[in-house]
C-alpha cells in the first residue's frame, strides 16, 4: 500500500507524458523479484497522484515552467518497510522522473528530491477501516500464498533462492540470510518481522 505524490512545475510535461509517467511510477515495484500475482494485487493498491502547484519557491527562485525544472517526490509506506526500501525507492523514483524529464526536454538537468514517508502502524485506513502492517502485507500476498499453499518452502528464480513466505521477495540463502529451520525445511525471509510473522503461523520457536 503506498501512496506517489509527484509535484511537477505547471505546464512542463503534456498530458500524455503525465499520463505516462504516473505508470512508470505506479510500475516501479516491477523491478522487484514478485510474482505476477503480488504485483498485481501491490499495484492495485498504490495510488499516484501528479500535482502542480499554483505557488512553488525554492530558495530565492520561483519554480515555473520548463524555466528550473524540479520536481520533489513524496512517497508513503508503513513505517516498518522504510529501512529496508528506502534507498533502491530513491534510486528508482530519480531516474524514472528524470527519464520522463528527458524525454519531454532533451537538454533538461531536473533537480530532484524524494522523501521516503514512513507512515505509523495503524494509520492507514481503506474503505473505514484501519490496517496494520501485517494486514496489508496480507492483502498484496494472500492471493499468491494461496497459490503456493502447500508448497513450502517456495524456490527463487536462482539456485540457492528462496521467496519470503510472508512478503514474497525473493531472499539469497547466504551466510547473512535470515532463515528459520522448521520440520526440515528452510525458510528465507527479507526482515526478522516477517520471520516472527511466518514462526508465529507456523507455531515454531526462533
Amino acid at each position: 500500500m503506498l501512496l506517489i505524490e509527484l509535484y511537477l512545475p505547471s505546464g512542463v510535461l503534456g498530458a500524455p507524458q503525465r499520463e505516462r509517467l504516473a505508470r512508470r511510477l505506479i510500475a516501479f515495484m516491477d523491478e522487484d523479484e514478485h510474482s505476477p500475482t503480488v504485483l498485481e494485487d501491490s499495484r492495485a493498491l498504490t495510488q499516484v497522484l501528479l500535482l502542480e502547484p499554483q505557488t512553488w519557491v525554492a530558495g530565492d527562485r520561483t519554480v515555473s515552467g520548463h524555466d528550473n525544472a524540479r520536481y520533489v517526490a513524496r512517497v508513503s509506506v508503513p513505517a516498518p518497510w522504510v529501512k529496508p526500501v528506502r534507498e533502491e525507492m530513491v534510486q528508482r523514483f530519480t531516474r524514472i522522473i528524470r527519464e520522463a524529464a528527458r524525454e519531454a526536454d532533451a537538454d533538461a538537468d531536473p533537480r530532484i528530491w524524494v522523501e521516503i514517508r514512513g507512515v505509523r502502524d495503524g494509520s492507514w485506513g481503506m474503505d473505514g477501516q484501519t490496517l496494520s502492517t501485517p494486514e496489508i502485507e496480507r492483502l498484496v500476498t494472500q492471493r499468491r500464498r494461496e497459490e503456493v499453499r502447500g508448497r513450502v518452502p517456495v524456490p527463487g528464480p536462482r539456485p540457492a533462492t528462496v521467496h519470503d513466505p510472508i512478503c514474497d521477495m525473493v531472499v539469497e540463502l547466504d551466510d547473512a540470510a535470515i532463515t528459520l529451520v522448521h520440520a526440515g525445511e528452510t525458510y528465507g525471509y527479507c526482515t526478522k518481522a516477517c520471520r516472527a510473522r511466518h514462526a508465529e503461523e507456523l507455531g515454531a520457536a526462533i
